[in-house]
């Protein structure tokens, strides 16, 4: 169905409304809206991902277009989802720190051996994991790609000769 508005300015339209005083689907009555000002308004595609965008609007003589302009480039794009998946990796590991700092304090109040052979204590074991799981998030903290913003080559505040 072909949505039919007015143009106020490129970053606003009106759309037609469903109904207008005492007529029902006013939003159907070509002839009546076209009558009215109102225009077709050729609606651009969406992004099928989260892409940062916004639309503005363009008018000419026979209709009104939308124009999608991203706020990121694609590299940008992708950078921010692989670093969500990466912070989304870092927080199952802090939870299964969590979850084995609770074993931890446990084994702290109730000291015992894990293996006869060996000697390690239940404490030794879960501080092993811990420490295990401390090294993959500090991998996976070196791999999350900074914003361009920290890549670019800033002047200090402070740029007085010392």
């Amino acid at each position: 169905m072909t949505l039919y508005a007015k143009f106020i300015n490129e970053n606003q339209i009106k759309y037609a409304p469903t109904n207008k005083g005492s007529i029902f689907n006013y939003d159907l009555d070509i002839e009546a809206m076209t009558n009215d000002g109102y225009k077709p308004v050729i609606q651009a595609e969406r992004p099928d991902n989260d892409r940062n965008y916004f639309i503005t609007y363009a008018e000419s003589n026979e209709n009104i277009t939308e124009i999608i302009t991203y706020l990121e480039t694609e590299k940008e794009y992708q950078n921010r989802k692989n670093n969500e998946n990466i912070q989304l990796d870092i927080d199952l590991l802090n939870s299964q720190i969590r979850d084995i700092d609770l074993k931890r304090i446990r084994a702290i109040c109730e000291p015992s051996i894990k293996d006869e052979t060996t000697g390690e204590t239940w404490l030794h074991y879960y501080n092993s994991q811990i420490l295990d799981l401390r090294n993959q998030i500090q991998i996976l903290q070196e791999r999350i790609t900074p914003n361009d913003i920290t890549q670019q080559n800033l002047s200090p505040l402070d740029s007085r000769e010392s």
